[in-house]
């Protein structure tokens, strides 16, 4: 073998052995890598997904839409969400018809406190003149005290009344609230929403079982912001936002 075909030789083999060395390297011309499968970026899909380590393993599954670990309600991932009612129970209990209930009642109640008023300064002038030693002293005493009881207890009936309207009227915009918070949670798909009073809300307390109260209610210390959809209830409620 000459030197000429020593060369050619040794050129082929040279070639061949890089063309070796790219394939093991991943290298290639760009019309190969362009061939190359793309890496899928989601896993699945998969009916479980088992999770192991020296104890127990545990094993994950879709139920319901929801990321669960055992066959219970309770053993399930839910989407949470807060909301701040308060901002939404003065402005409901200010609307023009629960105002006008009030007012109503209120205008019912003042017109018979000015009655019995009326009434018993009446019987007082009337027997102003009767002394302790008058044979109907006794009689008048007793009817006036019959008056003031009467009186009394109406004034009980008539705190009761309003109480009882007041209690009623809370309760509907409680139910308000709740309805709306369905609407919203149904349409952002979240399954629990808890109420709450914001951390940076001031305390406006003006003693210490205020202030301690204050700081009771503030039951969520920490949270996303993301997390409180009160605007968004109070919208669906058509109550203006700050």
């Amino acid at each position: 073998m000459n030197s000429n075909e020593r060369i050619a030789i040794y050129g082929a083999l040279a070639v061949l052995l890089a063309l070796n060395l790219s394939t093991m390297l991943g290298l290639g011309t760009p019309g190969a890598l362009a061939d190359a499968t793309p890496v899928d970026d989601e896993l699945g899909p998969a009916a479980t997904l088992i999770l192991t380590d020296e104890d127990e393993s545990l094993v994950l599954r879709n139920t319901a839409g929801r990321l669960a670990w055992a066959d219970n309600a309770h053993g399930r991932a839910y989407s949470v969400a807060f909301v701040a009612p308060d901002k939404a129970m003065e402005p409901l209990l200010e609307a023009d018809q629960l105002v006008e209930e009030r007012q109503a009642l209120q205008d019912e109640l003042r017109t018979n406190d000015l009655e019995f008023q009326r009434r018993i300064k009446a019987y007082e002038q009337q027997n102003a003149g009767i002394t302790p030693d008058n044979p109907r002293a006794a009689e008048v005493q007793q009817t006036y005290q019959a008056m003031r009881a009467e009186y009394e207890q109406w004034q009980v009936r008539a705190t009761a009344r309003m109480g009882r309207l007041t209690a009623s009227q809370i309760e509907q915009a409680y139910r308000d609230i709740v309805a709306a918070v369905e609407v919203v949670a149904e349409r952002e798909g979240i399954d629990i929403v808890y109420r709450f009073v914001p951390t940076a809300d001031e305390f406006r307390a003006v003693n210490p079982p205020q202030a301690s109260l204050a700081a009771a209610q503030r039951l969520a210390l920490v949270y996303p912001d993301a997390l409180d959809i009160t605007d968004a209830v109070l919208e669906e409620l058509s109550i203006e936002t700050e």
